[in-house]
């Protein structure tokens, strides 16, 4: 494996994922407690590295985000066999465990790149395992690995085309052909089944520019001559654009625009601009003040965020739309 892989990947593996500190190992282990089987995580990670590494020019995030889906993956299970709503699915996926393995015995998971543009994971009754695969596409969001994960144990068991929804909004769930059906409490949330989520592991987050880039809410908020935006992307767009087009003042010698457009360097995180500041390149008495109409266009026509809360001086905005 090592020839196959990055130094920068290789580390991330030994510090991440094979370290008995690591948050994916501690993920492990809190579901062997639970469920009294330990399912043991197998990434392929030649064969991942290779089908994936196109969504993942930054190296840094490779890893991590492999580790992020895989904890998901033992948190939201660990979530079902916690809960006092999946009586029947939990005695049901004991049952099957049961004739896999026998108590103490391992069960794998094997973790690949996958063919279809889904993430998706299944149970493969000839090897007695469990299959995650991972789409080549950008990394995606914590809830949509999260509601996912959620979906596929639901029917975990059940061969494809046999879940149907009956009038109490129960899913009928046949576990083997010809069986009664096993009858499974919707996934929705409602006000006895509500959505719970653990926190995700600092160390299985990507860096600030990725994570606050891929993952909406972005927030924005002008204040007077000040913007200051969640989305750093969104704030260059509007310097570049405003920089484009601005005004020339004829009576400055240095040819420079009326107005001074600058992408100020975020306090949190070093390389970040989450921040820009307009005004004047040369003050002088009388000088009006800077029109917000312009901005506030921008925002909402060009951006598209949405306006969530204003004073009458300040505009708070937010998009809930994953920038590209």
């Amino acid at each position: 494996m090592a020839a196959e892989l990055p130094l920068k990947i290789r580390v991330d593996i030994r510090d991440l994922w094979e370290s008995p500190k690591s948050a994916v190992q501690k993920s492990v282990e809190e579901l062997e407690k639970t469920l009294g089987y330990n399912i043991s995580p197998q990434a392929q990670w030649p064969a991942l590295w290779s089908g994936l590494k196109d969504r993942y020019p930054d190296k840094a995030t490779f890893v991590p985000t492999v580790c992020r889906i895989t904890i998901a993956w033992y948190e939201r299970l660990r979530w079902r066999f916690e809960s006092d709503h999946f009586p029947d699915w939990t005695e049901d996926f004991l049952n099957r465990l049961s004739g896999a393995r026998g108590p103490g015995g391992k069960i794998h998971m094997y973790i690949e790149p996958s063919s279809t543009p889904q993430l998706q994971t299944t149970w493969k009754a000839n090897t007695a395992s469990f299959s995650l695969t991972i789409p080549k596409l950008d990394p995606p969001a914590q809830s949509k690995v999260e509601s996912t994960f959620d979906k596929d144990f639901e029917s975990i068991f059940t061969p494809s085309g046999d879940v149907s929804v009956n009038d109490d909004g129960w899913a009928e769930v046949a576990s083997e052909p010809h069986a009664p059906a096993l009858r499974v409490p919707p996934s929705q949330p409602s006000e006895d089944h509500p959505t719970i989520r653990r926190l995700p592991n600092s160390d299985t987050l990507p860096r600030p520019t990725e994570l606050f880039a891929k993952t909406p809410p972005y927030f924005l908020k002008l204040d007077g001559n000040t913007i200051q935006c969640s989305h750093e992307p969104s704030l260059e767009l509007l310097a570049a654009y405003l920089n484009k087009w601005g005004k020339t003042n004829t009576n400055d010698s240095l040819r420079r625009n009326v107005l001074k457009i600058e992408l100020i360097s975020s306090e949190f995180f070093p390389g970040t601009n989450d921040t820009l500041k307009i005004d004047y390149n040369m003050h002088s008495y009388g000088r009006p003040s800077i029109n917000p109409t312009v901005i506030l266009a921008f925002i909402e026509g060009v951006l598209g965020y949405k306006l969530i809360h204003t004073t009458g001086h300040t505009w708070l905005y937010k998009s809930d739309t994953l920038f590209k």
